[in-house]
């Protein structure tokens, strides 16, 4: 199954917290790569203010269980997260249309 992550920052003053922990985060993203289908920061007016996620996993708590192993998680950068299954139906990173049957 999928689950979507939309983390979204405590406030504009954690990108410094966020560069602090980005070489231990990128490798947290390298030992997790084989669950992540997409991820990456979220962005106003280039600023970043989260992290998107998409990880597959066998339940939502093994998905939960892999990003709250994430350095930035653990760094307390994030305000909110809010958790969602998700199916991939259509779009070129899914090969075109998926529609359930």
């Amino acid at each position: 199954m999928l689950v979507h992550f939309n983390c979204l920052d405590k406030d504009p003053s954690m990108q410094v917290k966020r560069m602090q922990y980005l070489p231990a985060h990128l490798a947290w993203v390298e030992e997790k790569m084989v669950h992540i289908r997409v991820a990456g920061p979220l962005k106003i007016s280039g600023e970043i203010m989260g992290s998107l996620y998409i990880i597959e996993a066998d339940s939502t708590d093994q998905a939960k269980d892999i990003l709250f192993s994430d350095p930035y998680y653990h760094a307390g950068i994030w305000a909110s997260i809010d958790v969602q299954e998700f199916n991939a139906y259509a779009g070129s990173w899914v090969g075109g249309k998926n529609w359930p049957t």
